[in-house]
């Protein structure tokens, strides 16, 4: 009788620590510094934040993505190496392969999480909440990179 408990409470605990685990590693995966290198709506090739973001030229300014413990996120956009404003956010990974970030006025929504090369990614959504300019609901691309600046043209096909 003690062998099947035994047996069941192992498999419970199994269980519990492989989902716990695997949530725990691609929450640890995303944790850092990211930079936002491009930001594209309605399926434009247009980057953005050259209209969004106050003296950003390409080259010269960075849009930086800290995400943090507990879901925090950090976003921090800076002209000629000089931090220009900072906002506060949250973040999460609802599915292994998507984030979701609701950060400044122009991200809101879930991503579906793309790694073209090395640091680069392609996150993408049908649904992204715009809120400058009363633009909405919008499909957006961002290009972005883990630690380094990365030219958006390695993120396109």
């Amino acid at each position: 009788m003690k062998a099947p408990k035994l047996l069941l409470s192992a498999l419970i605990v199994l269980t519990i620590s492989m989902t716990g685990c695997y949530k725990f590693n691609h929450n640890y995966i995303m944790k850092g510094e990211w930079h936002v290198n491009a930001f594209e709506v309605n399926g434009g090739a247009t980057n953005l934040m050259e209209g969004v973001l106050p003296e950003y030229v390409e080259g010269n300014g960075d849009y930086r993505v800290f995400m943090l413990d507990n879901g925090l996120l950090r976003g921090e956009y800076y002209a000629h190496d000089t931090l220009v404003y900072f906002r506060t956010g949250y973040w999460n990974m609802p599915h292994k392969d998507s984030v979701y970030f609701d950060i400044d006025k122009f991200i809101d929504g879930t991503f579906l999480i793309e790694q073209v090369e090395g640091d680069a990614f392609l996150l993408t959504t049908d649904d992204n909440y715009i809120e400058f300019f009363n633009i909405g609901s919008v499909p957006t691309v961002m290009r972005i990179s883990r630690g380094v600046i990365v030219d958006p043209a390695t993120t396109r096909p």
